[in-house]
This record gives structure tokens, sequence and C-alpha cells, in this order.
């Protein structure tokens, strides 16, 4: 645990060779074409247009896979190199040794979002004929698996952990959640409801505790810049969801602008 009581996460990026070897097998792997239902690592596609996908009255269930990258194993990997790009096996257990750590696809790799995408395919692909047989939606995004429909009940939740765990996954106990229909829902981060995406309570919240920051520290006479930084991003995070937060903020980049011409800054 770190001091705000967040379980740490270890990194592993790879060195500077390998680093670059892992790179350049991204880059290829990436040229191949994704399905529609996934919106991670997807050039025009993010978190938000993930959202969209699932505006509108209807049941919603999120989850996602726990620990998704250190639980795809060098197995996985092998597989896709074998079985999908028809690699011969001494290549495919080549590519598979550099491109995983101790066993499975590393945490902090320009390799691991497409890769780990690319090894659980036959999963996701899976899920995704469920959800379409049940004329439900489903959109992947990294590891978070979101379904919208009204046929959506606690035999397809049932079905889905069935598929996750047989690929040997597990979806999250505490992450996965079921909506109602006339909810409003969170989707990677953003707020959806019946007829549209929101800012989210927990954004909202963030930069207004932060503008309150600002102000105190702004009337003591004194600019922070990392604050200034923190509450500037999130608002312009926002403003993708909210065009409001894009003019609050210039108007605070304004206020910054004059307060930094009258006031030292700290370090």
């Amino acid at each position: 645990m770190d001091s705000t009581g967040h379980k740490s996460r270890n990194i592993e990026h790879p060195y500077f060779d390998l680093d670059k070897v892992q790179t350049r097998i991204a880059s290829l792997i990436c040229r191949i074409e994704q399905p529609d239902y996934v919106h991670s690592g997807v050039k025009g596609r993010s978190h938000i247009t993930n959202a969209a996908q699932h505006i509108g009255n209807h049941k919603l269930l999120t989850s996602d896979i726990q620990t998704f990258f250190p639980s795809t194993t060098r197995r996985m990997v092998f597989d896709f190199f074998y079985k999908q790009l028809k690699c011969t096996p001494d290549i495919a257990d080549l590519l598979a040794s550099l491109c995983t750590c101790k066993g499975h696809i590393p945490t902090g790799s320009r390799i691991s979002m497409p890769l780990a995408y690319w090894a659980n395919e036959p999963m996701f692909k899976l899920l995704n004929q469920l959800s379409t047989s049940k004329n439900i939606t489903f959109t992947l995004f990294v590891d978070d698996i979101v379904f919208s429909g009204n046929e959506i009940n606690k035999t397809f939740e049932y079905n889905i952990k069935r598929i996750i765990s047989n690929h040997g996954h597990t979806a999250h106990p505490r992450k996965t959640k079921l909506y109602n229909a006339e909810k409003t829902k969170i989707v990677t981060g953003v707020a959806v409801d019946t007829v549209g995406l929101l800012v989210a309570n927990k954004h909202r919240k963030n930069i207004y505790q932060d503008i309150s920051q600002w102000k105190v520290i702004e009337q003591a006479g004194f600019q922070f810049e990392p604050l200034n930084n923190r509450v500037l991003g999130r608002m312009n995070a926002q403003s993708l969801i909210d065009y409001r937060f894009k003019d609050k903020a210039r108007t605070l980049r304004l206020s910054i602008k004059k307060a930094e011409q009258n006031t030292p800054t700290p370090s």
C-alpha cells in the first residue's frame, strides 16, 4: 500500500534494447485491424467513445479483468503468434520470450496493451458473440468490459464470468456491477444516462475542490504551479464531455496569468 491507501503496482519496463524491439513489434501488431467493440489503442476512439456506445434506456453490466496483464500468460502470447499469425513454433516461441516478463505480459511496456488484446482475442470474441446473440452491445477498453441491453440478467452475468474463467482470467468481484435501466451509470469514468454523457460526480468534485484550494492560495498571495496544472488538466479532460469546462478552464487560465504577474511562485 502507498501513503494514500492504494495498492501499489509493479511497473515492468524493459531496458533500452528490449524496449526498441518491443516497440517495433507493438507498431506492427497495431496495424492489425481491430473489431468495432474495441475502444482502447485505436485512433479516434477513447474512454469517451466507449461510454457513448451505451447511451440509452436499458440495463448495463460493467466489470473488468482482474490483474489483466499479469494473468495474460506467455502461453497465451505464444498461441497468438503461432495460431493466429501462423508463425512457426520456434519463431512464436522466440517472440513470446521477447514480449513477456516472468511468464506474463509486462505492465510497463509499449507492447502491453495491443498484445494483451490479441493474446486474449478468443475470449473477447466469445463475449461479443454471446452479446450479439442477445442483442446486447459489448465494448472493451483495455480490461474494462461493458454490456448494455434489455436482455442483461443474472444468467447473462454468470455466462460472462464463465467465459472469462474458462480463459484463465477472473472478473473483478468488486468492480462487477449491474445497473437498472433508469439509473445513471459510470462507464470508463464517464456518467451515462438515457440521453447522453455527463461529467461523473467524482471528477466534478475533484475540480471544485482544486478550485477552492486555488482560491485560498491565490488570496494568500501565492501561486502553486502543480495545482494550476492539475486543475487545468482536469477541466480540459472533462471539457470533452461538457464544453462548459472549456470556458471555465479559459477563465481560470486568465486568472492564473494575472495572478502570476503579481505574486511569487513557491517551488
